[in-house]
């Protein structure tokens, strides 16, 4: 068995996407007694907010191009050529759409930034958030080509690279410097930059430049209507934090976005094992091995179960480990986000099958009924509930999004 496994590309690509994703929270529990013992919980709740308006912004910036590359790749494979004219042009779109639009927010910040803050400080956090948010849309790109190549080893160097990078600058700015919430940011900012240009730089010379209008709008053809759904994903799983500290004081934030880094370890884990499945049930079909992409899925099932539950207790234990005092009661909302982390596993499943059918329309609307409902519900329930608001609207927003999608398969399968 273990020699089946061992050649197994699927289960080695999942323990290597694994490795990359895990190291990311490994590095964020290894800086949380940093964090909760040199920046008080408005501090963090600070950095966190800026951050995740960060996955927001990058969304659009790159406009879901990352996931057209990781399916159209498969229809170049058996002309090199023409398969490097493709990535080329997608590369230099992004480039240059997401060059002009961070542009645009910055040229308008005085008007866009009170309305995305209300407690947090205009000068410098919307500069650190525009910056990160175009250096991590451009980084999108070129990962997906590792993933689509289902170059495994390179995607988790990088990231790991990259993230022991930012980890060390961030300990020498605000253990050295006591830069406080500007840490993380700059840091990231800083280390993404050099990421994107080294790697654009390798890309372009390998690849020679292309700017092919035809793949260009075949790509963005399937692109957007991700966007919602990616769009809604983000509001499903952060946009509470932005509407919280619209509701609640700054520092009550800090504690949640605690307690919301330690259990979205499981969320990463589940996004790890998909990377891995999304281009391994994509190559399955392509090859006309119905079964084994059917199998496939059901392991996937079977994992999310099994990890799901575990997480549970060895969260808990972690916030008491890792973080100082003034964090503990972090503790009791970890049961209801790994429900909500959960249910989101099982999502890939059927998402898996509409997006090799190239059904995207159907994700995005899935997607954006379950992201009205969650804004919806954390309006109504976060005034009178603080973060419990938060957490009942992403549970409830998770299993609508589940139920939709899941019907929608069912139904396009049997077409």
């Amino acid at each position: 068995m273990f020699k089946r496994l061992k050649g197994n590309l699927f289960f080695k690509n999942s323990i290597l996407y694994t490795i990359g994703s895990m190291i990311v929270p490994m590095i964020g529990f290894i800086m949380l007694p940093v964090y909760t013992n040199y920046l008080s919980t408005s501090e963090y709740g600070i950095m966190t907010t800026v951050q995740t308006l960060v996955g927001m912004i990058q969304i659009f910036l790159a406009l879901s191009l990352n996931s057209a590359v990781t399916r159209f790749f498969y229809d170049f494979l058996h002309d090199p050529g023409k398969q490097k004219k493709y990535i080329s042009s997608i590369l230099t779109f992004v480039l240059l759409f997401s060059t002009i639009l961070s542009l645009i927010l910055i040229l308008f910040s005085n008007v866009l930034g009170p309305i995305i803050f209300k407690s947090i400080p205009l000068n410098p956090y919307f500069f650190y958030m525009v910056g990160i948010s175009w250096a991590s849309a451009l980084f999108t790109i070129p990962m997906a080509l590792f993933r689509a190549q289902e170059k495994a080893g390179t995607f988790v160097f990088i990231n790991i690279l990259k993230a022991i990078l930012i980890m060390s600058i961030t300990l020498y700015l605000i253990i050295g410097k006591g830069m406080g919430a500007e840490s993380a940011l700059i840091a990231n900012l800083m280390i993404s930059f050099v990421f994107v240009l080294i790697i654009y730089v390798i890309l372009f010379i390998k690849l020679k430049f292309s700017f092919d209008i035809v793949f260009i709008k075949n790509s963005l053809l399937l692109s957007i209507p991700i966007i919602p759904h990616v769009a809604s994903g983000w509001i499903i799983k952060s946009s509470d934090r932005i509407i919280l500290e619209k509701f609640i004081d700054i520092s009550e934030i800090g504690l949640y976005a605690v307690a919301v880094q330690i259990s979205m370890v499981l969320s990463l884990f589940y996004d790890s094992i998909n990377s891995a499945l999304a281009p391994r049930y994509n190559r399955l079909k392509k090859e006309k091995k119905d079964t084994a992409a059917k199998k496939l899925l059901k392991t996937f099932n079977f994992i999310v179960i099994i990890f799901g539950l575990l997480s549970i207790p060895i969260s808990m234990y972690a916030i008491k480990v890792f973080t100082a005092t003034e964090y503990h009661s972090a503790v009791l909302l970890i049961p209801f986000l790994i429900i909500g982390h959960m249910v989101k596993g099982f999502y890939f499943v059927p998402v898996a099958k509409l997006f090799y059918m190239k059904k995207t329309k159907a994700i995005a609307t899935s997607s954006s009924i379950a992201a009205i409902i969650n804004i919806s519900v954390n309006f109504v329930a976060i005034p009178f509930i603080g973060v419990y608001g938060a957490i009942i609207s992403t549970i409830i927003a998770e299993i609508v999004r589940f139920l939709l999608i899941y019907n929608a398969s069912m139904k396009l399968s049997n077409i």
